[in-house]
């Protein structure tokens, strides 16, 4: 059953969302190995482009947030209502996630007096002196992780039992 129009993403937020997720999948790598690297350059490196990204998704998250509630998108069709459901609350919470992810790794970084350092463009230490925010930041990220399987799964079995989801998101050609 192809897609209708109607239910279709708008091109704005497709782009939105294939930029986020990109930039997403990009963070994962660089927060896995900037905190087991002993390589001084790599790690300030991985540390400034982590920031960064973590500033744009967060900026990204932020409009597609405002977006959501000035027209909200259709929930596809087919879906049962417990389904329906679980749709509308993955979809805000893979949203909202970063944005306590942002706030978590903000966190660390001012635990720990770190933002002089990279300001200065001076390593982090490998490991960090206090713990509470680096494990929440960690903990959440494995958490987030896990919750991209989880919609990645959602949106292959739709798209395998119901067909035409992915193009709602940009992907192939109309029915």
């Amino acid at each position: 059953m192809p897609a209708r129009d109607d239910q279709v993403y708008p091109r704005s937020r497709q782009v939105l969302h294939w930029v986020s997720a990109a930039l997403i999948l990009a963070m994962i790598p660089t927060g896995l190995i900037m905190a087991r690297t002993l390589d001084d350059g790599l790690r300030l490196a991985l540390y400034q482009a982590h920031l960064l990204g973590g500033w744009a998704i967060v900026a990204l998250m932020l409009t597609r947030v405002v977006l959501r509630f000035r027209r909200p998108v259709p929930v596809p069709g087919g879906l049962a209502p417990w389904n329906r459901a679980l749709y509308r609350g993955v979809h805000w919470v893979v949203t909202l996630f970063p944005l306590a992810l942002a706030a978590s790794g903000t966190f660390a970084i001012l635990q720990n007096d770190i933002g002089p350092l990279l300001q200065a463009g001076s390593p982090p230490p490998a490991t960090l002196d206090v713990a509470q925010a680096r494990d929440a930041h960690a903990t959440g990220a494995y958490l987030f992780m896990a919750l991209l399987v989880v919609h990645v799964v959602g949106v292959f079995r739709y798209q395998a039992t119901r067909g035409d989801v992915l193009r709602r998101m940009g992907v192939g050609r109309a029915g």
